[in-house]
């Protein structure tokens, strides 16, 4: 039906009619001078009838400027928000917004007049998307108001069942989650969704009726309590007689549901009968690995394509690591929406304004290390390239699993940001971001390192200044890698050390000191690094909340100046890692202390050590008249052995593959699993590094190794110092 709009208020009451009975969300487009787009911006909440309207930005008269960032509102629910497209917009509060649009919502759009410029990269890109997007009814100052030709059918929303599921997908998720609590231990399920699905509606609904049914204990888990929200609402609605005992607690009779933070369900085991893991593309694939390990009963559910983390990247990585650890996992995808119609016109349009759906280029494995090109891109020509564009973040999209909008108009925008490519038949196979640092003036440098001044985008340069009193690090220029990314059809094929060699060969040719990373540290990234050219030389004492892991800053020396910051740096590491692996990294996975220990700087084994641990492996003398000797033996020569059985394993896979391996591939993280090449077993990796090197207590390690106690605890240390001494002479007689 062809409909005619006279004025302002008409037309937007005719589009919310319409958007309200086809339960999808409207996209209006103000092209015009900024106070014409104001005044007609001004009107709208008034003609629908709304009270709060949102706009991010600056307001027009008559809105609400929306305060605080995209994780405080994911999950708030509106059915009106503006913003203007002339200034730079950060893009994951968009992303934020427009999830919480109702059905039958109306994002309103200002936007400068057909033909003019707008500045920056990142918002001349959705300029150009918006011009050509059939999503948007486009209404120009001076022009008429459009003719809309759209269906009248009304779509009636979902109605719930007798267990309050909406759709056949969400009857499906609840009756899973509900099978990993009751079911076979060790079975989770992975419920996968974009965004507006139900599923974590689908995680409340269940712990509802496991509470109601069984009388269960629920803890939910994910990166923050507003983020699961809509798990504790669903839940509420199902047990109207449950009792909110606090902020992220329910009670219903002895049974419980309640909100733990990830890294506090790592620390300490928490009673439950199932555990929730809710938006877990948001948290880092160690700290899921080790929820996996400590929780025979739990269940994942994340957001495929959102702006909060990347979902494609979970399901990439974490799916190995369930095959690895639970391989009777199961995964259930929820596609039919709830929270809107199918064929919503506002999903489409974030999804490709975001490039939340972006993925790498299609490729093969066979001969694809052949005819490799470095390119270094221009910004300017990569963001007019949209297939190239998309194939650049969809690699980016699938490395990290916090790689987000803002950080595509970061990468776009930002000052000193440089990018690569590695490319095959022109197909991107592998990128790279980095971003300069340093060049600070010495009064400037020096302040750094007395802790009276940060600045902004200097991460490795500061943090050697502030942390190890390497004020020249702040003098000298660098580059920090910022991400890495390879095909995931083409890892474990040395393409990401081959990028990482050409760029630090061009920018060692353009005259920059050094080239650094930081990164949450675990055994495999650490492996990598090193193979590319960089050495540690710090690790934080404290697990970030973002990651769950220690950061690691490693660096590799470009210039004669930039070598001689990173061999002070490195010497002051070495001499300090002894201490801090007994006191304040004694917290660090025992893998990782292992790779720590790889590079054999620690000091010459003694005569007494060896003789003093061959006692105690024989059973001639108690742990504690060898303990001094069995650390000093452990420091020196527990990396080697680590080492020297991770190269053995290297090389026979290698030899069982075809095409070319590199030298170091990247090791699954926190993974003891060298197979029948080591000369150790992986408990006794794990009890030579916690015990003796960072001197956790008996009763921490036979946890850990799921042991009785002390005893036990001492049979596996005299197996594996005897295995070390074996290593060693194997390794002299060699």
């Amino acid at each position: 039906m062809n409909i005619s709009y006279s004025d302002t208020d008409g037309f937007f009451q005719r589009l919310q009619t319409a958007a309200r009975a086809s339960r999808q969300r409207r996209v209006v487009l103000l092209r015009g001078a900024p106070h014409w787009c104001a005044t007609v911006a001004a009107r709208v909440p008034l003609a629908l009838g709304v009270e709060a309207a949102d706009w991010l930005g600056v307001p027009p008269p008559g809105w609400n400027a929306l305060v605080g960032g995209a994780t405080e509102l994911l999950g708030r629910e509106r059915d009106l928000v503006g913003l203007d497209v002339r200034e730079s917009v950060d893009a994951d509060l968009f992303g934020a917004l427009v999830g919480g649009l109702r059905a039958g919502g109306v994002l309103l759009l200002s936007a400068p007049a057909s033909g003019s410029r707008v500045a920056g990269r990142f918002m001349a890109r959705w300029e150009r998307l918006l011009r050509a997007a059939p999503e948007c009814v486009s209404v120009e100052q001076g022009q008429p108001w459009p003719a809309i030709d759209w269906p009248c059918t009304s779509v009636s929303a979902p109605a719930p069942d007798g267990q309050g599921c909406l759709t056949a997908d969400q009857r499906k998720a609840v009756d899973a989650v509900c099978r990993v609590a009751t079911g076979h231990r060790r079975r989770p399920v992975v419920l996968t969704a974009d965004r507006g699905r139900g599923k974590s509606a689908a995680f409340g609904l269940a712990a509802a009726r496991l509470m109601a049914g069984r009388g269960a204990r629920v803890v939910l888990t994910g990166p923050g309590l507003a983020a699961v929200g809509a798990a504790f609402d669903a839940a509420r609605s199902r047990l109207p007689a449950a009792v909110v005992a606090r902020r992220g607690a329910l009670r219903y009779g002895a049974a419980s549901m309640q909100f733990v933070a990830p890294d506090a369900l790592v620390r300490e085991p928490v009673a439950a009968d199932v555990v929730l893991v809710d938006e877990a593309a948001a948290l880092p694939v160690a700290l899921l690995t080790r929820l996996l390990a400590r929780y025979a009963r739990i269940a994942f559910a994340t957001t495929v394509h959102g702006y909060e983390g990347s979902g494609q990247a979970f399901r990439v990585r974490f799916a190995a690591v369930l095959e690895r650890a639970t391989p009777g996992w199961r995964a259930v995808e929820l596609a039919a929406p709830i929270r809107w119609a199918a064929g919503d016109p506002l999903e489409a349009l974030a999804a490709r304004l975001l490039l939340l759906d972006a993925e790498p280029a299609s490729v093969s494995a066979v001969d694809a290390l052949r005819a490799l090109a470095v390119e270094r891109f221009d910004r300017d020509r990569l963001v007019r390239d949209e297939a190239l564009l998309r194939e650049w973040f969809g690699l980016l999209i699938l490395a990290h699993y916090r790689t987000r909008p803002r950080d595509l108009q970061q990468w776009l925008e930002g000052d000193g940001v440089m990018l690569w490519g590695l490319r095959r038949a022109g197909r991107l196979v592998a990128v790279a971001v980095g971003v300069r640092e340093g060049g600070l003036a010495p009064d400037a440098a020096a302040a750094v390192a007395r802790g009276e001044r940060r600045w902004r985008g200097h991460l490795v340069a500061q943090t050697l200044a502030a942390h190890l009193g390497q004020v020249d690090a702040a003098v000298l220029q660098g580059l920090r890698i910022v991400r890495i990314a390879v095909h995931p059809a083409l890892r474990r094929r040395g393409l990401g050390v081959q990028l990482l060699r050409a760029v630090a060969a061009e920018a060692r040719a353009e005259g920059l000191d050094w080239l650094g990373a930081s990164f949450g540290a675990d055994a495999g990234l650490l492996q990598f690094w090193r193979a590319a050219g960089l050495a540690p030389v710090r690790i934080g004492f404290t697990r970030e909340a973002t990651s769950g892991a220690h950061a690691a800053l490693m660096l590799q020396g470009l210039s004669a100046a930039g070598e001689a910051l990173r061999r002070s740096a490195r010497q002051r590491f070495t001499a300090g890692l002894p201490g801090w692996l007994g006191d304040a990294l004694r917290g660090l996975e025992p893998a990782l202390v292992c790779a720590l220990l790889e590079e054999d700087a620690l000091g010459a084994v003694s005569a007494a050590a060896i003789s003093e641990a061959a006692r105690f492996a024989r059973g001639a003398c108690t742990f504690e008249d060898a303990q001094p000797w069995l650390r000093e033996l452990a420091l020196a020569r527990l990396g080697r052995a680590w080492r020297d059985a991770r190269r053995l394993s290297d090389s026979e896979e290698r030899s069982g593959a075809s095409g070319q391996w590199p030298a170091y591939p990247v090791a699954a993280a926190d993974s003891f699993q060298t197979r029948q090449a080591s000369t150790l077993r992986d408990d006794e990796w794990a009890a030579l590094a916690a015990r003796l090197v960072q001197q956790q207590s008996w009763a921490e390690v036979a946890r850990q190794l799921a042991l009785p106690g002390r005893a036990q605890l001492i049979e596996v240390l005299r197996g594996a110092v005897s295995r070390l001494l074996a290593a060693r002479a194997s390794a002299s007689d060699a």
